[in-house]
């Protein structure tokens, strides 16, 4: 993992508003939700639909998921998000989403 793409958003890597990843989950069924937290901070609150894959457990997840199956992937702030999008993106991932301001703008929004 490089530290640098905690900074670095991945050109072919979707933003998402609070409310529009609100509206995909209500609208399809197809959508991976990846919290890449701790797990001290998805046990702590997390999206009723997210899965937990700790930063570091991308080749986990290359393993669980097609290189083409939609995936949101949330964070805190949405900085780790975007460091594991840029290793999933190097592993031939197409589909993928973070959730801008994380688990924080989530919460703000509630």
């Amino acid at each position: 993992m490089k530290l640098w793409n905690l900074f670095r958003h991945p050109t072919s890597l979707k933003d998402l508003r609070v409310s529009e990843l609100r509206s995909q989950l209500e609208q399809r069924s197809d959508i991976a939700v990846i919290d890449v937290r701790t797990a001290s901070e998805y046990q702590s609150g997390h999206i009723a639909q997210a899965i937990s894959y700790p930063m570091g457990q991308e080749q986990q997840i290359a393993r669980d998921y097609a290189r083409d199956q939609p995936i949101v992937l949330i964070c805190k702030t949405g900085h780790r998000s975007q460091a594991v999008a840029h290793e999933l993106i190097t592993m031939g991932f197409t589909d993928l989403s973070h959730l801008a301001g994380g688990m924080d703008a989530w919460r703000r929004a509630e």
